[in-house]
């Protein structure tokens, strides 16, 4: 995933679908050398302003799929310069590198253009000589290694105003919730209270104002944390949420669990939703069991039931539309369940976003 806006995005598709066009423009008027060779170039040519158009306008799409694709595009570029080398094919490996900075850490993304450079290197000399090899590389490696660091300025400011945005949202969904409803659960609370004086001996009363009085405190946390950036006690909400199923009972595993992320820390609550809410309505479970952990940064969830399990092989809605979340974040979701055998989840997710 990216933070760069569309507007952004369609700047720099647009920048690097014109430094193309000016690589393409000098074969018309050196015209074609060699014939069968040719073919190679004008091949790796088209096929390198495909995918670089699809990748430009798929930021979004999976990061291997991704990968793989600019892998591609260097690949066209190192065959165009094998087969009958003009000398402007290297500045397509520049769009290349562009790319990496947004997708790769320089722990990676440097070294794959130190690599791509090398294979540039052998093509010129295999099409032309040594001399002019060691001519073009410097300039075109200073230029990809430009490209990238650009792009990975550009990327670290974007997350930075989305930072700011989230941060600007949290406070005023805190003040909403502070305003609105702790105003309205601490009136109905009041109410309850005056009311279980009328009727002292009505459980339906006592339980009514306690579940109103765990609200009232529910929301308070919220606020606290959400006003002052504090991290979520995932642990906590999670025995809050079992507290509040009288059937199956939930055990629940998890100490000292505390997810900064927001996001990431309510993906893992709808797991365990989705798990709970299973053993109830299809599995017929007596218990519950979840465990939360954090391993090497990594955020691990791993739950089951005794239920009857069953369930389909591919899950429902529900799972389905966790598994797309989770790989979003950079996470996945696997489940299993066979017939007598209860139903198993396990979810894992970073515990930041990828840089």
């Amino acid at each position: 995933m990216t933070d760069l806006t569309a507007g952004t995005l369609r700047l720099l598709r647009g920048a690097g679908l014109l430094s193309f066009g000016f690589v393409v423009v000098p074969a018309f008027f050196q015209g074609v050398q060699a014939p069968a060779s040719f073919v190679f170039w004008a091949g790796g040519l088209v096929a390198f302003g495909g995918l670089f158009t699809w990748s430009s306008v798929r930021p979004q799409a999976p990061r291997p799929v991704l990968l793989a694709v600019i892998a591609a595009e260097a690949a066209c570029v190192i065959l165009m310069v094998a087969t009958q080398c003009r000398g402007y094919e290297g500045a397509l490996l520049v769009l290349v590198a562009l790319q990496l900075g947004r997708l790769l850490p320089r722990s990676t993304g440097l070294p794959w253009i130190a690599v791509q450079s090398v294979l540039l290197f052998w093509a010129i000399q295999h099409h032309w000589s040594l001399r002019p090899a060691i001519l073009m590389l410097p300039p075109y490696l200073g230029f990809q290694v430009l490209a990238y660091f650009l792009m990975e300025i550009l990327e670290r400011e974007a997350r930075v105003r989305a930072e700011a945005g989230r941060a600007l949202e949290r406070l005023r969904i805190a003040r909403e919730l502070h305003d609105a409803m702790g105003h309205h659960l601490a009136a109905l609370s009041l109410n309850l209270e005056a009311a279980r004086r009328d009727a002292p001996a009505s459980s339906s009363l006592l339980a009514a104002r306690e579940l109103a009085r765990r609200l009232l405190d529910d929301v308070e946390s919220a606020v606290t944390a959400l006003t002052h950036d504090r991290g979520i006690d995932l642990g906590r909400a999670l025995r809050a949420l079992a507290a509040d199923i009288p059937n199956p009972c939930v055990h629940v595993e998890a100490h000292g669990v505390e997810v900064r992320d927001p996001e990431r820390a309510h993906a893992l609550l709808r797991c365990c939703q989705e798990i709970v809410t299973n053993a109830v309505k299809h599995a017929g479970a007596a218990n519950v069991w979840i465990k939360v952990q954090r391993r090497d940064s990594v955020l691990e969830l791993e739950a089951h039931d005794d239920g009857t399990g069953g369930r389909p092989a591919g899950g429902g809605q529900g799972l389905e539309g966790m598994q797309a979340r989770l790989a979003e974040m950079g996470g996945a979701l696997a489940f299993d369940s066979a017939p007598g055998a209860g139903f198993r989840l396990r979810a894992t997710l970073p515990e930041r976003p990828r840089v």
